[in-house]
């Protein structure tokens, strides 16, 4: 495929499901290490194909703020457009590569949808969330989960996030959102209201909110169905279920690594 460098492949086959990670190196952060631990999980849960590639675009200068290393680092996050035309799978799951599958509730989601899916709702770790994209404008979607059939209505939504992605100034001035970073949840979100007349149309969201946790991580540890996650000042007990780590170092750790082998009974 054109501008797109196929990483890694794990058991492609005829099938037509299967999860499609983006993962791309900074100087900083082993993105590509992440997703290939992510991608252990999805195995387990999902029992479906991963494809992990990353985009050859060109990446805007985006920084973020890493919670481990209390410093603004690269981040490089352009080209999720391209994850129709790159997906080698009629019915696709779109994951951040810091998404940690631990249950199988994706696989419903693809039963029910009829062209495409986005996350909806995000929580906090340690409290609900709402974020809207500008002041008296919409209500984000949540990139970090995307679910998609091969339809017209599908492939007119990415075409519209590449658009987007490349008039961004414009649409933060239509939108009226500070322009900032480039972000694939306002980019979609927006593609996701013009598509459909305008308006937010719940229909099209994954009707649970992503738990996200937003604090730098000492361990995540999984005991009797439950997550027991402590993070750097607190200790919080969840019951099993996905996870979106905004701490890449937890990831990359030998505590992530064993969190792995007690959720895959490895």
């Amino acid at each position: 495929m054109s501008g797109i460098s196929n990483m890694k492949n794990s058991n492609v086959s005829e099938k037509s499901k299967g999860v499609l990670i983006f993962a791309k190196n900074t100087e900083t952060i082993d993105y590509v290490a992440i997703a290939r631990r992510a991608e252990q999980l999805i195995n387990h849960y999902l029992n479906l194909p991963v494809t992990i590639v990353e985009p050859t675009v060109e990446s805007t200068t985006n920084v973020r703020y890493n919670i481990d290393s209390n410093k603004f680092e690269q981040w490089n996050n352009s080209g999720r457009y391209q994850a129709y035309e790159l997906s080698p799978y009629d019915q696709t799951i779109l994951l951040d590569s810091d998404y940690l599958v631990m249950d199988d509730n994706l696989l419903k989601i693809l039963e029910v949808t009829d062209d495409y899916k986005i996350a909806g709702s995000n929580d906090y770790i340690n409290q609900p969330t709402s974020n809207s994209i500008g002041k008296y404008s919409l209500e984000s979607l949540w990139a970090t989960v995307i679910v998609f059939n091969k339809t017209p209505k599908s492939k007119m939504l990415f075409d519209l996030v590449k658009r987007i992605e490349k008039y961004y100034a414009y649409y933060s001035k239509l939108y009226n959102f500070p322009r900032g970073n480039y972000r694939n949840d306002y980019a979609f979100t927006i593609a996701d209201n013009m598509l459909n007349g305008y308006i937010q149309d719940s229909s099209n969201y994954i009707p649970w909110a992503i738990k996200t946790v937003n604090q730098q991580v000492n361990n995540i540890v999984l005991r009797d169905n439950q997550l027991i996650i402590k993070t750097k000042d607190q200790g919080y007990v969840i019951p099993k279920q996905n996870l979106h780590i905004i701490s890449k170092e937890f990831l990359l750790s030998d505590q992530c690594e064993q969190l792995i082998k007690e959720a895959t009974n490895a």
